[in-house]
């Protein structure tokens, strides 16, 4: 009998030299370099080294001169109903963004780079609900804080181009593996994109920030935090933004996510949600040290109450993620392109038994596994 595991956890499906996700340690690499030197870098020179290995610093001129919108591509997500989520909209845009002529040394992946450099000015448009101007901020982060309204603390700037640096790549994750999955194909790089950014949107995913943070808003207060704990496990409910599936300890990514959301909150309106994720997290540790487990916040847990200090509404902080992840996207788009294969996996067959005059030409019966089309 074949095993199968259904989340394809700890089977390997591939190659690459992108990200190293060390579980065991806690630790995560982008081509061999640390996250926590990797902070302290510009986010384009870090999207860079991602692409290509090599700290570009030449990507974040050429990002920002092709970040502004035309106002028929503004108008993708403008003429969606209100009601349609921000990852839907961004969706539905990305397959219609133009302006390769400044990525052409990427080759196939050109048009994926100037998809990626216009993802910030689209979330602002859609936050807005009207055509923006362009600009004129020097680099991309400067650019999307300043259109969102969110410009002007130091601080809320550091905390918000750190997140996005932890978010750029990480490994053969759902939505990644969804992009080479596609990429497989030999589809077109904005198919690439635009299915990554939908299988991101899931609340498994990409919105586990949200879901963290909507659960201390419900919690209300740090003294309530250890009764919402145990009712969760009593009832086997996940505490979402605690533990993950890679990482037998501690998120690597997560200490710098608590670091500046206290930092941000601290004397604030938004100080006593912080206290009350503390306490979950505190509560939720104990209980698993019960247990004989280790299981600790991931980035996630804390990453939504930054972009709620940055004034960023809730349903917004998927699309953050992906405006960073779609640098990942793009180097695991590139790199299949390198010697690609349909991916094209086997599955056990578990329906009612086939006739045997149909088995007896080549159709299977019983529990088998085949290849599926």
């Amino acid at each position: 009998m074949i095993e199968v595991d259904r989340g394809l956890a700890d089977v390997v499906v591939g190659e690459t030299a992108v990200s190293l996700v060390d579980g065991a340690n806690g630790a995560l690499y982008y081509r061999g370099r640390h996250v926590d030197e990797l902070v302290d870098w510009p986010f384009a020179e870090v999207a860079a080294w991602v692409l290509s290995g090599r700290r570009h610093i030449g990507l974040e001129s050429e990002l920002v001169a092709s970040a502004a919108l035309s106002d028929r591509e503004a108008r993708l997500v403008l003429d969606l109903p209100r009601t349609v989520h921000p990852m839907q909209a961004l969706q539905c845009a990305a397959v219609g963004l133009d302006g390769t002529e400044r990525f052409s040394d990427y080759g196939e992946a050109a048009q994926g780079l100037a998809i990626a450099a216009k993802l910030p000015a689209l979330i602002a448009t859609h936050l807005a609900g009207e055509i923006l101007p362009p600009g004129h901020e020097r680099n991309p982060i400067d650019r999307f804080l300043s259109q969102i309204g969110a410009s002007g603390v130091n601080a809320a700037r550091r905390a918000f181009e750190t997140m996005q640096i932890l978010q750029i790549e990480h490994g053969f994750n759902a939505s990644t593996f969804a992009a080479r999955v596609i990429a497989s194909t030999l589809a077109p790089v904005q198919n690439v994109i635009a299915g990554a950014i939908g299988t991101l949107h899931g609340r498994l995913h990409g919105g586990a920030d949200q879901a963290a943070l909507e659960a201390a808003d419900r919690v209300g207060s740090p003294a309530k935090a250890a009764r919402f704990v145990d009712d969760c496990i009593a009832r086997k409910e996940r505490v979402m933004g605690m533990g993950h599936r890679e990482y037998r300890t501690l998120d690597p990514r997560a200490k710098h996510a608590r670091r500046w959301a206290q930092a941000l909150t601290q004397g604030s309106e938004h100080e006593a949600t912080f206290e009350t994720l503390a306490a979950i997290e505190r509560r939720f540790n104990e209980r698993m040290a019960e247990r004989g487990k280790a299981m600790h916040a991931n980035i996630e847990f804390y990453k939504g109450l930054i972009y709620r200090a940055l004034g960023l509404p809730a349903q917004y902080f998927t699309a953050c993620f992906a405006m960073a992840r779609v640098f990942g996207y793009l180097a695991h788009f590139m790199e299949s392109r390198q010697d690609n294969r349909l991916i094209r996996p086997a599955v056990r067959y578990v329906g009612p038994p086939v006739a045997a005059s149909e088995a007896r030409l080549g159709v299977a019966g019983g529990a088998s596994a085949h290849s599926v089309a």
